[in-house]
């Protein structure tokens, strides 16, 4: 919630979380925290000059458009157990190459990271991840409410995409998944 400075807010000395229970640090305090995340934890009163020095960073930054994420756990007989030339471990789809790799919602890439490391799924499934690179834009979803219907409809229609792109490898992986995120 709030990042902890000391006197004249020149060294991060803790992090204060939502419930309002404060943690010290005694060496450092690292985040992994993004530009624009860090800038709201950072209290102008309690670092000046830090608050004053990420709002120039960002000023001088674009975001780049945003990504849209499909992991699944899916059940894997019939399925192979290590990649090949017809199965690989990843995979591009690209819907329309008129359009453009960096057109919305036009490619899709695919991984499938436990035919290379079985250890990553519980015997006899795999896990999947698809996404799109950078491409959607995110002024679509910015503002949206995430608990609201309208956000889980837009979601579950750009889940389609990656569904879909999935699907010209693995036809049947919705009724093979097990966990869907």
């Amino acid at each position: 919630d709030e990042l902890l400075f000391g006197e004249g807010g020149g060294r991060c000395t803790g992090v204060r979380l939502k419930g309002g229970r404060t943690l010290r640090a005694t060496k450092a305090v690292v985040s992994n925290a993004d530009l624009w995340t860090t800038r709201k934890l950072v209290g102008e009163a309690a670092a000046p000059a830090l608050a004053a020095e990420l709002d120039q960073r960002i000023g001088r930054l674009e975001r780049c458009e945003s990504f849209l994420h499909l992991h699944v756990g899916l059940e894997a007989s019939g399925l192979p157990t290590s990649p090949s030339e017809t199965f690989p471990a990843q995979w591009a789809v690209v819907s329309d190459w008129e359009a453009g790799v960096d057109a919305p919602r036009n490619m899709v890439l695919v991984s499938l990271p436990s035919l290379l490391d079985p250890s990553l799924a519980p015997e006899g499934h795999h896990v999947l991840h698809a996404y799109v690179p950078a491409t959607e834009p995110y002024s679509e979803w910015e503002g949206l409410n995430r608990n609201s219907a309208e956000y889980r409809a837009k979601k579950a229609e750009a889940a389609e995409v990656l569904w879909r792109a999935v699907e010209r490898q693995i036809p049947d992986v919705r009724e093979r998944a097990t966990v869907t995120m």
